[in-house]
């Protein structure tokens, strides 16, 4: 599974995600997520100019989008999640990403059940 057609690029919809979707937080990330009518479910990842230079926001971005995308069948349909990560994630490896997304996607409500997988 590729992720295009899965990340939100678009300033306006990342606006849309803040302003009407609801809120979980984690250790390392703030998540957003907003029910949508389509079954698509899409992540956009936000990584502030606070937390280091380019090459650390990008690496950042990077693990997020990884997590995002080893988990995407463990993830209810339906849902624009952003990912604000914070400035005590630049030392953090995959696995404590990973570990965080998935804890912050069960805080929100927006993974599957082991009945609902299967």
């Amino acid at each position: 599974m590729r992720l295009r057609g899965k990340l939100i690029k678009k300033n306006s919809e990342f606006v849309q995600v803040y302003r009407q979707g609801k809120v979980a937080t984690g250790r390392y990330c703030v998540l957003y997520f907003l029910p949508k009518e389509d079954n698509n479910t899409r992540v956009g990842i936000s990584v502030s100019k606070k937390v280091g230079n380019s090459v650390l926001r990008h690496r950042l971005k990077r693990l997020y989008k990884e997590a995002f995308h080893q988990n995407y069948h463990g993830i209810k349909p339906g849902y624009d999640l952003v990912a604000i990560v914070r400035k005590k994630a630049y030392a953090i490896g995959f696995k404590e990403c990973q570990a965080d997304f998935m804890n912050t996607l069960k805080k929100a409500g927006v993974t599957l059940t082991s009945k609902e997988q299967g």
